[in-house]
C-alpha cells in the first residue's frame, strides 16, 4: 500500500477565526483638551479626596496581612 504523504503546512499569515470581541473598541482615541487645567486648591482637593478614598482599603490589605501573619505563627506554635 502507497502512504499519501501530507503537504508541510505553511503559514501564509491570513486569520482563520475573527478574534475581535464585541463592543471592544479597536483603538481608544485620547482626547487633547489643551483648555483643561486645575488651580493648586483644586490640585491639593483632588489630591485629599483620592488618599481619603484608597486609605482604608490600604490599611484593610495590611490589617489583614498582619491578621495572617499572627494566625500562621499562632498555628506553627
Amino acid at each position: 500500500m502507497k502512504k499519501n504523504k501530507k503537504e508541510k503546512y505553511v503559514d501564509d499569515g491570513h486569520t482563520i477565526y475573527n478574534m475581535d470581541v464585541d463592543g471592544m473598541p479597536h483603538r481608544k482615541r485620547h482626547n487633547n483638551d489643551d483648555n483643561f487645567s486645575l488651580t493648586k486648591n483644586e490640585k491639593k482637593a483632588a489630591a485629599k479626596a483620592a488618599i481619603a478614598h484608597y486609605m482604608p482599603i490600604v490599611l484593610g490589605v495590611i490589617v489583614c496581612f498582619f491578621l495572617a501573619m499572627l494566625f500562621i505563627l499562632l498555628w506553627l506554635k
